[in-house]
């Protein structure tokens, strides 16, 4: 089995590398005590902490909003092409219209034309059309949730793969059903057991211009919103997230497959939480990766109140995609104010990217009218898609108000020098450690404070480890009045 890449860059959006250290019970001499076979008689002990975490917290930060973007008619993902050096969207129109692809104006059967449009922009705002391409999908109808990603270990005239939402041929839904109904309750959608006959269809391209359509369906799904697919090559799979309805709510789903054309059963991965109210829905996934960290699995899902039709968006993080986690902070793309062109319902979109020096961000849109507002054409015309943006590194960090000390696991240094996102009260600081290092203690180091995207780290001025290369460390900080929100060796 190959040795795992070393991990250059480092982002506190999870625990995964704090250490959660350990209880050292002694006796009143000072002699460690074991858990097996302790020496009689018994006597009180006391605990000495050793190398256990406190005084810090993991906490999302809130956006910065811009926009809206100008004659934007794409649908929730926007992928950056650093070769090309613009940002690139791919949607539906459906008989000449972007409308008809989408929410409640996408119940059209059979239309006269479907075309995928590329288009792309170099400054994230304004859009040009770069091609058009006739899909030729005899008896699909009711197009919806579109989505796609390039592809990176396809063939050559696959590279490019386009899916979306869609009714299948009469004869191609009954047969599907027939399948789909002799599933184990479990993996059956309500909305397809009443009648619905929804499926996944995808297209594949070489260039992402001229398309070529996969006659049979991928699966009988009913994702009308937001769908995620894309090759995950640490479990070198297909990976799906989508739409689930589910105690009549909307949930999020996972499902993977080895080949794309065939996948497994949808399993539920994210659901209201119990101390949430009990009108919320889970929504859109807007599932992505931290540009350039594959191991940093991210999720802007879009949380539903039905009591107000407003929405809001929250963080999760994942180590490996499968298990999440909700990240403290609360929203981190909430409605504008009153009046604003997203002042009501947002959606969340897809990819973060590199947004300009020093900034990353997330497409998102939003509207003025609440979700279920009657959608006359100036209601369904409000819609706009917007920016919201953070500094580098700077989604989610730890934070300790007044002290806090933590030990990371232990890691093969992937550089001589080590840098770190952080900032500080005029009152705090950050120090750093090698554990076990001559000349590289708490002691030695010297205080970094600020606001630093990339604060050097040093010890009485030296800014080299001091270990042997190869040779795997452990780190210790302490903070004071502090933000770390990840590290990276150089």
């Amino acid at each position: 089995m190959p040795e795992a890449p070393l991990r250059r860059k480092l982002l506190f959006t999870d625990w995964r590398d704090i250490s959660c250290g350990y209880v050292q019970w002694r006796a009143p001499d000072g002699t460690a005590v074991g858990l097996r076979h302790p020496p009689e008689p018994q006597v009180e002990l006391y605990a000495e902490p050793r190398g256990v975490p406190y005084g810090i917290r993991l906490e999302a930060r809130p956006a910065t909003k811009i926009g809206p973007m100008d004659d934007w008619r794409g649908w929730g993902r926007i992928i950056h092409d650093a070769d090309r050096g613009c940002y690139r969207t791919w949607y539906l129109e459906i008989n000449g219209s972007s409308k008809l692809g989408s929410g409640s104006a996408s119940d059209l059967m059979s239309p006269d034309s479907v075309v995928i449009c590329p288009t792309e922009t170099a400054d994230g705002f304004a859009w040009r059309a770069t091609g058009r391409t006739p899909l030729h999908v005899p008896g699909q109808g009711a197009f919806d949730g579109v989505t796609f990603f390039i592809d990176p270990v396809a063939p050559p005239a696959e590279r490019y793969k386009f899916v979306y939402c869609a009714q299948p041929p009469e004869d191609v839904g009954a047969r599907l059903f027939a399948e789909y109904a002799q599933r184990p309750a479990r993996y059956q959608d309500p909305r397809i057991m009443a009648g619905g006959r929804s499926c996944l269809f995808a297209a594949t391209s070489p260039d992402g211009v001229q398309w070529t359509p996969i006659p049979e369906p991928l699966l009988m799904h009913h994702s009308d919103t937001d769908t995620t697919v894309y090759w995950d090559a640490a479990l070198a799979k297909y990976v799906l997230y989508t739409r689930m309805f589910r105690e009549d709510r909307r949930w999020i789903g996972r499902a993977e497959s080895d080949d794309f054309r065939h996948w497994g059963p949808i399993e539920p991965i994210i659901w209201p939480r119990l101390d949430d109210p009990p009108d919320y829905d889970l929504y859109l996934n807007g599932r992505t990766e931290y540009p350039g960290l594959s191991d940093v699995h991210l999720m802007f899902p879009m949380l539903y109140h039905r009591f107000t039709e407003r929405s809001e968006i929250r963080l999760h993080s994942s180590a490996d995609g499968l298990a999440w986690n909700e990240l403290p902070g609360g929203p981190v793309i909430a409605p504008g104010p009153p009046g604003a062109w997203d002042s009501e319902f947002l959606g969340s979109g897809k990819d973060l990217v590199p947004f300009g020096a020093g900034r990353v961000a997330v497409p998102y849109s939003g509207t003025p009218y609440p979700h279920k507002y009657p959608r006359w054409p100036s209601v369904f015309a409000a819609w706009q898609q917007g920016w919201a943006w953070w500094p580098e590194g700077r989604l989610c960090g730890l934070v300790a108000d007044r002290v806090g000390e933590f030990w990371t696991a232990p890691m093969v240094p992937a550089g001589r020098e080590l840098r770190l996102n952080l900032k500080t009260h005029r009152a705090g600081l950050v120090q750093e450690e090698v554990v076990k290092a001559e000349g590289r203690t708490l002691a030695d180091c010297d205080p970094l404070k600020g606001d630093n995207l990339a604060a050097p780290v040093s010890w009485r001025g030296e800014t080299d480890l001091g270990v042997p290369p190869g040779q795997p460390v452990q780190l210790h900080f302490r903070l004071q009045a502090a933000e770390l929100y990840g590290l990276e060796w150089v």
